[in-house]
């Protein structure tokens, strides 16, 4: 509840400053509230996470723009391993990630209107389980899709799906189901778009 409220005051704050008069919005700061409340996913009283993606998205021209995300997740919860005989233990997951994009808006409509989006994204994710810690490096790539509305007092929003591959440094092993701090979630072969398809902003 304190999230959405301080998210509110945010908007508003921001919604009655300069920023609010017509002229010519060539920035957009934006996240994804499904990220951001990813925690009301966790079932379990003892579990604890937090998440949060934040992007910035600056206009070059009509048809360009270019995107940076930083995204963050902390995760503190317990397994229960129910495909083999081993009890259960206690994860501990610290992630950091940073993905660059190159916009392109085949209709030149600047900040808005429809989107093909290309992306690099590099991350390090540390997993501790009890007392063993494990540290990855991840590189990846993928595409999005999408359409993004900016209203006339400045607030945006925008879906949009999309698919990747990142590679983990050591590799890990087995399957792995895992949702990333930007909301992607990695499967056996791909990244598919899942809590990162919705995002609200504010343009100036």
């Amino acid at each position: 509840m304190k999230k959405i409220i301080f998210i509110f005051a945010v908007m508003l704050i921001i919604n009655q400053s300069i920023f609010g008069q017509d002229t010519e919005r060539k920035f957009t700061i934006q996240l994804s509230p499904m990220v951001l409340f990813s925690d009301f996913f966790v079932t379990n009283s003892e579990d604890n996470m937090f998440s949060i993606d934040l992007e910035g998205q600056y206009k070059l021209r009509s048809t360009s723009n270019i995107s940076l995300t930083l995204s963050f997740l902390w995760s503190d919860r317990t397994i229960e391993d129910y495909f083999s005989q081993q009890d259960s233990y206690k994860e501990n997951i610290i992630q950091v990630g940073i993905k660059p994009m190159y916009i392109y808006r085949p209709f030149g409509t600047g900040l808005k209107g429809f989107y093909l989006g290309f992306y690099p994204n590099v991350g390090f994710h540390n997993v501790k389980k009890d007392n063993e810690n494990t540290f990855y490096t991840e590189l990846g790539f993928g595409i999005n899709i999408g359409y993004k509305w900016v209203f006339d007092t400045g607030f945006t929003m925008q879906i949009g799906g999309g698919i990747g591959k990142t590679f983990s440094f050591p590799s890990k092993t087995g399957w792995d189901a895992f949702i990333n701090s930007d909301g992607r979630l990695t499967v056996t072969r791909s990244d598919i778009v899942l809590l990162d398809f919705f995002k609200l902003g504010y343009s100036f």
